[in-house]
């Protein structure tokens, strides 16, 4: 079998920047959004939206679910027409393979986004490929199946004797979500295949894109978040912004 390398670490995020020049260079720019405060801008800039995604939207039960999805629909767009200088409402997206959706015109613009709670996180990119899981620790949710039908042998050791299993849970998980969005296959029933421990990890080689090394770094957000990001190793900085309010 052939093996691919993936570097997991932890890394600890000192500040979430409201200044940005949109210029991405070679580098990853991480986004966070906090839902409250532009959740009121939906009916605003609900134009934004296509039919198909209007329509998906509606099929939400609850309303915060559909909140997430259109605000990520939404503010994906605006921050993608600030990086590129087009009109949002020019910006369409495709789908390729499992669902991974591209921007139409513009194959090396990469981008991921995913939410969880009160926040979006959105992972924006020029050339190199990338992946964003964020998940609020549900401290009610029974871990004891999940880590058996989802975790390797060595990921279940590094989980069960640790002072905090569930944050050390939550830690693989969105490394391997992150992963797995950022190679473009989506949620695999070969999760187990997957180690994501701290350090060096081998994985087959379908699941870091045959290329080179992935480097997936994940911290803890106001405590009770649990945040990955997913890169190719090409990219050397990450920086981190943050928008409390609607963005123009």
């Amino acid at each position: 079998m052939v093996f691919g390398r993936i570097f997991c670490s932890k890394i600890k995020v000192f500040e979430w920047s409201r200044e940005c020049d949109y210029d991405l260079q070679s580098h990853l720019h991480v986004w966070r959004l906090y839902i409250p405060h532009i959740v009121n801008g939906i009916e605003a800039h609900i134009y934004l939206l296509t039919a198909e995604e209007l329509k998906k939207s509606e099929a939400f039960i609850r309303q915060e679910d559909r909140n997430r999805f259109v605000l990520g629909k939404i503010y994906l767009r605006k921050l993608v027409s600030k990086y590129l200088v087009m009109p949002a409402e020019e910006i369409q997206f495709g789908l390729l393979e499992f669902n991974k959706p591209y921007l139409l015109n513009m194959p090396n613009f990469n981008f991921n986004i995913s939410h969880s709670g009160d926040f979006l996180i959105i992972g924006l990119a020029n050339r190199w490929q990338l992946g964003v899981d964020i998940e609020l620790m549900n401290s009610n949710l029974d871990l004891y199946n999940l880590i058996y039908n989802t975790m390797s042998t060595t990921e279940i050791g590094s989980i069960l004797n640790s002072k905090s299993p569930r944050e050390v849970f939550y830690k693989h998980w969105t490394r391997k979500e992150a992963l797995l969005k950022g190679v473009g296959l989506g949620l695999t029933d070969r999760l187990k295949d997957i180690s994501c421990n701290d350090g060096l990890n081998l994985v087959p080689s379908e699941f870091s894109s045959f290329a080179s090394p992935w480097n997936v770094r994940s911290f803890s957000m106001e405590n009770k978040y649990s945040v990955s990001i997913a890169h190719d190793s090409a990219i050397r900085v990450v920086r981190f912004f943050e928008l409390n309010t609607t963005l123009v």
